[in-house]
């Protein structure tokens, strides 16, 4: 059963902020080297193995919806409707991904981990204390 606790909104919503930077999404697809500006840290790559770099980071995308569906959202369930409301969490949580990869400002790496570092850290760790004492 699914039960909406504080504690969890807050680390769905971290989850979905962090999410960005291990997808390689804006602002983390900044290359920071001259040679990288060109094509990014993939430049170098070509045939297979540059296919298996970018089959990897699009698989993260139907991944890492799926693993916020199976801890956060109830779950998957395969008797009646429940594959098709699980198909459409998933649509749902790729569209906010997308919506937020697109609305994201370019900002510089290092402002980027202030952020993160800073008040998404916060509340990560509020929402653990939270789940502590049963909130």
């Amino acid at each position: 059963a699914f039960v909406l606790r504080l504690s969890g909104v807050l680390a769905f919503v971290v989850i979905l902020l962090c999410s960005q930077a291990k997808m390689a999404l804006v602002p983390f697809d900044i290359a920071e080297a001259e040679t990288e500006l060109v094509s990014g840290p993939l430049v170098e790559y070509a045939g297979p193995a540059l296919a298996l770099f970018h089959l990897s980071k699009n698989m993260l995308l139907a991944a890492l919806p799926l693993f916020l569906i199976l801890m956060f959202l109830g779950g998957v369930s395969l008797q009646g409707f429940g594959l098709l409301w699980a198909a459409l969490k998933l649509i749902a949580i790729v569209a906010v991904l997308t919506v937020i990869r697109n609305t994201n400002p370019r900002v510089r790496i290092d402002q980027a981990l202030r952020f993160f570092w800073g008040p998404i850290t916060a509340v990560a760790l509020i929402a653990v204390v939270l789940a502590l004492f049963g909130w």
